[in-house]
């Protein structure tokens, strides 16, 4: 079924389950860059609980009703189960707001489709031709009447982008001022959002940073933080006083276009390098925490087309595995983009080595994926991702 801007269906006519269905979401609009994101709303058509947007910082619904998931050939896309939603969620609608400049009128061509068990059953296509300077979208709203789930083909144009989107539907956005004509009451039940900032919750979750227009990726900075549980202290990214004196270390392996495979880090000495190959450097071995700045990994983002995967991890070098008493995360930082956050929130002390995240480059895109896996070595890693390198042990100078 090829639904037009303003019609309404039933969706058991469009998906035979009339429950669980994936919406994909693509739009051709080269010099735009999108975010996409799909409100779930109260019988006023409200964003009663924050927790119910879901878009790059909240990957799915408490309920999982709604999830981050993109078909094949689409920029973006939504799990849905209607049947998990709460009976406090009526509506569901599909957005998408321009981060940067540019107007929704420079759109050539996109849509929202239904997909069920990978086939197409209905779409709305839409186009620039319908709207004008507007920078944010209302593309499809899937809504319940009378016990009864239904679509409607929206392709409504809105001034704002996704900070108005929200405050429009009733949220909060984080640091952003309440209008004083009509101030948002607090919500104390939920932390306001924050779009600025992505945190991969779960491990399998992901998140794409495109290219900025006609520009390279910057430095792509990937920072280890470590604190105790026991106090606020931040000891770099492993710093400070220890009562097990634990030697931790950052690395990666990677694998470049040209099929070449290798590691970074501070065991054997190989450092790598920013301007030439691998374009990938540690910037030093922090032993005893107390570097204030720790340990970073630095990608050269001028030659991300040269890169074709890493896998970024920290071992302990010396010391016993003690990780359940470690608040460790690492954040990934490049110009322009939000920064990314990866808690090591689950632990395995009887293996010293975590794989936290694999970054891949995906047409262009760099592609984050929390792992967040426990090893007892170089070795277990490299084979779980087929990397195929030879291993001997090694030791520090």
């Amino acid at each position: 079924m090829n639904l037009q801007r303003g019609q309404r269906a039933k969706i058991a006519d469009l998906v035979p389950n009339g429950q669980r269905f994936t919406l994909g979401v693509a739009v051709n609009a080269p010099d735009l860059i999108l975010d996409f994101a799909c409100f779930g709303l109260d019988g006023q058509g409200k964003l009663s609980d924050d927790r119910y947007m879901t878009f790059f910082n909240q990957p799915t619904t408490p309920c999982g009703g709604v999830r981050l998931e993109t078909p094949a050939g689409d920029a973006a896309g939504f799990a849905v189960d209607l049947g998990k939603l709460p009976s406090t969620i009526e509506r569901l609608t599909i957005t998408a707001a321009l981060d940067g400049a540019g107007a929704m009128s420079s759109i050539g061509s996109g849509h929202v489709r239904f997909m069920d068990a990978g086939r197409e059953t209905g779409r709305f296509d839409f186009s620039g031709a319908d709207f004008a300077a507007e920078r944010a979208l209302m593309l499809l709203e899937i809504y319940r009447k009378d016990g009864v789930w239904r679509t409607s083909a929206l392709g409504q144009g809105f001034n704002g982008g996704m900070a108005a989107l929200v405050g429009h539907f009733g949220g909060t956005v984080e640091d952003a001022p309440a209008p004083v004509s009509a101030p948002v009451p607090p919500k104390p039940q939920t932390a306001p959002l924050n779009l600025s900032k992505i945190t991969l919750e779960k491990r399998g979750n992901t998140v794409s940073l495109d290219k900025k227009a006609n520009a390279a990726h910057g430095e792509i900075l990937i920072n280890l933080n470590w604190t105790t549980r026991a106090g606020p202290v931040k000891k770099g990214f492993f710093g400070g006083t220890r009562s097990n004196s634990i030697d931790l270390d950052l690395g990666c392996l990677y694998e470049l276009k040209d099929g070449s495979k290798s590691v970074v880090q501070a065991l054997g000495n190989t450092f790598g390098d920013y301007r030439d190959p691998p374009y990938i450097a540690l910037d030093a071995d922090d032993r005893t925490g107390t570097r204030t700045e720790g340990e970073n990994l630095r990608i050269n983002g001028q030659y991300w087309d040269e890169i074709q995967r890493i896998v970024v991890y920290a071992f302990i070098y010396e010391g016993t595995p003690n990780w359940a008493e470690a608040n460790a995360r690492i954040t990934l930082k490049t110009p322009g983009q939000p920064e990314i956050e990866i808690q090591l929130d689950s632990s395995r002390n009887d293996r010293p080595m975590c794989a936290i995240a694999l970054i891949e480059n995906q047409g262009g895109s760099v592609k984050i994926t929390k792992l967040v896996d426990y090893y007892r070595g170089h070795l277990d890693v490299d084979k779980t991702h087929r990397w195929g390198l030879d291993w001997v042990r090694g030791k520090k100078d």
